[in-house]
């Protein structure tokens, strides 16, 4: 009996302590679950927050995308609103985009199959570089943004919001032949006066009774609200 007693006793008290460890193991798992679980609720608000608040920030990082609203613009033109956005952004000028609808509008209301008359551009290599031999409007819009693009490097042309650097661009998409460069030497860029004297000069050059459109800035930008 005194042998056998302390071990019952013993028994006892371990069995106490096991319940008071396992009691104290659970209160420290759900204190480390709670404390988990507030992680990742903060954790998503930062990325929330962060969701909303890097676009805003980064903004001056990025090309802004569709500027501009268009005035007036055919239904035959508007069709092409997802081809040319694409195109755009091959070529990095997205924000022209809605800028080159107003311009495909001038050009050919969105009519025929080279609805950017983008046949005797240089870009066209599938083709021959007479007027109008275009005859896939997918070729013709990719070869008309390509030159726009390369329009705006020669006009020295950033943003859209560079007034005068855009019109030299619109005007050298209708002249070629180098048209900004010569503007810019002659003329410090564009201007209505340029744009008559080129017209001028390269009729008397090559013996045409015309040559482009003198006034083609104006008439694109009447469809479009930069």
């Amino acid at each position: 009996m005194k042998k056998t007693l302390p071990k019952k006793k013993e028994k006892k008290r371990t069995g106490q302590e096991s319940r008071r460890i396992s009691s104290s193991e659970r209160r420290q798992e759900v204190l480390r679950s709670r404390i988990i679980l507030g992680c990742i609720i903060a954790s998503i608000i930062i990325i929330a927050a962060l969701a909303l608040l890097l676009p805003k920030s980064s903004q001056r990082f990025r090309r802004p995308v569709n500027m501009g609203e268009l005035v007036g613009v055919s239904s035959d033109v508007l069709q092409y609103t997802d081809a040319v956005a694409s195109a755009c952004r091959e070529y990095d000028i997205q924000e022209y985009s809605t800028l080159l609808m107003a311009l495909m509008q001038q050009e050919s209301s969105g009519q025929g199959t080279d609805i950017f008359q983008c046949s005797e551009s240089p870009f066209n290599t599938e083709y021959s570089n007479e007027p109008g031999s275009i005859t896939d409007t997918a070729y013709s819009i990719r070869v008309g943004v390509e030159t726009f693009a390369y329009c705006l490097e020669q006009a020295g042309c950033k943003s859209i919001s560079d007034t005068n650097a855009l019109k030299l661009a619109l005007q050298e998409y209708n002249y070629g032949n180098d048209y900004a460069a010569w503007a810019l030497e002659n003329y410090g860029g564009y201007s209505e006066e340029s744009a008559l004297a080129f017209s001028e000069k390269m009729k008397a050059q090559l013996g045409w009774e015309t040559y482009g459109d003198p006034q083609y800035v104006q008439h694109v930008l009447q469809y479009i609200n930069l």
